[in-house]
This record gives structure tokens, C-alpha cells and sequence, in this order.
């Protein structure tokens, strides 16, 4: 995917858990970190692993209404 996406004109976010090991947070953040975007944001659940929305569901409220709402 790095190859096929290398701008987004769009808000787009990277949600992550450090011990995911389904995908690899670190090879997520060089691909995050490829793309150019006027709004992006790569958000980091240091106690979650692929479920953060599930593993931190407060965090994740949190960081939905602060996004998406206010």
C-alpha cells in the first residue's frame, strides 16, 4: 500500500495498539508517517493490542468526542 498511497486530501487517523500482533504499530507508524496530509493523526494505546476501541473504550470515547463531536 505504501506504493498506492502516498497523499490523502481528507482527515484521516491511525488508530493503534503497541501490542498488536496482527499488525505491526511500528511498520503502521512509517506507513502513517509516508503520507502527506494536511490533517492526520496517528493515536497510540500503550495498553492495547488490536482492540483499543474494546481494550481502552474510555480513551477511545474520549478521543471520539474530542475528534468528532466538539
Amino acid at each position: 500500500m505504501p506504493s498506492l498511497i502516498t497523499k490523502l486530501d481528507l482527515p484521516f487517523y491511525f488508530v493503534m495498539g503497541d501490542y498488536d500482533l496482527m499488525t505491526s504499530s511500528h511498520a503502521a507508524k512509517v506507513f502513517f508517517d509516508q503520507i502527506e496530509g494536511n490533517q492526520k493523526q496517528f493515536i497510540a494505546y500503550k495498553n492495547s493490542a488490536h482492540y483499543p476501541h474494546y481494550e481502552e473504550k474510555q480513551r477511545f470515547l474520549d478521543w471520539m468526542v474530542d475528534t468528532f463531536i466538539k
